[in-house]
């Protein structure tokens, strides 16, 4: 027998593929597995693709797949349909419940994961607790596309004269090839709505916080401030106190070290997350 498993994230889909001895087969990766960011057809073949590198080609015998996206029953009832033929036994879990159970091996713990989008979800060994993850319009706070679409509101004014121009706005024309507000709206409304290319603008900020502009080093703080208020929620509700951090927005030094701050208040140890789902 085959058995694989999977995480399809909201910026890539890993595949890790196993005997029932143990034996390792292979790893595949491919794009993203979240529909409401990439649609059904696109989330679909990219998570077949990445399943089928890891097994040489085979199909496997069961697929567990923690999936982005998968925020509601309409979301469950889609997804079931559209994957069940991926394997001759398929299970479709959300991604942060994997993520966090690879880590704990189901003992308590709160999992942080900010990275395209944003979800916290605890688990006391008995209860789950799921904030946030709605998608990019409903909810995401403190990830990338929340701090990317800050950013590109925050050049609005600075290139109206609402705010003083920064270091920042140089930084995000410049990633946009864009020369000032024109470019900038052609950019946003002429051309589709572009969920991670928004996303990947949380990196200027980046850049331009670690350069000193203090503009960016407030998105940061704001969107630090916004996750880690999701987590101490559920910390309250569920008496946990170790939280794990785990997506692109943590390689970030100065956002990870905001949230830690800001838990270590709160008496919550926020670690890296370091097993793989």
């Amino acid at each position: 027998m085959i058995l694989v498993g999977v995480d399809a994230g909201g910026t890539s889909t890993i595949s890790i593929a196993y005997t029932c001895e143990g034996k390792f087969i292979g790893i595949g990766e491919s794009g993203p597995g979240n529909f409401h960011n990439v649609g059904l057809e696109n989330a679909v073949n990219n998570i077949r693709d990445a399943i089928y590198k890891s097994t040489k080609g085979l199909k496997p015998d069961v697929a567990c797949i923690g999936l982005a996206g998968l925020d509601s029953k309409y979301d469950y009832e889609v997804l079931s349909s559209a994957l069940k033929d991926l394997a001759k036994d398929t299970i479709i879990e959300h991604d942060s419940f994997i993520s966090l159970y690879a880590e704990t091996r189901g003992k308590p713990g709160i999992i942080i994961i900010s990275g395209t989008g944003s979800v916290v979800m605890g688990y006391d060994g008995k209860r789950r607790l799921r904030v946030g993850g709605a998608g990019w319009l409903l909810s995401d706070e403190g990830s990338a596309y929340w701090i990317g679409r800050k950013a590109l509101r925050l050049l609005v004014k600075m290139l109206d004269g609402r705010e003083e121009k920064t270091l920042l706005a140089d930084l995000i024309l410049q990633k946009l090839s864009a020369s000032g507000l024109d470019d900038l709206i052609k950019w946003a409304y002429h051309e589709g709505h572009k969920i991670e290319e928004i996303a990947s603008l949380a990196q200027i900020v980046d850049i331009a916080a670690n350069k000193g502009d203090k503009k960016a080093q407030e998105l940061f703080y704001l969107a630090a401030k916004e996750i880690s208020n999701d987590v101490i929620y559920i910390s309250k509700k569920l008496g946990i106190k170790t939280a794990y951090m785990s997506g692109g927005m943590f390689s970030s030094k100065l956002f990870k070290s905001y949230v830690v701050d800001l838990l270590k208040k709160e008496g919550i140890i926020a670690l890296d997350k370091k097993k793989s789902p």
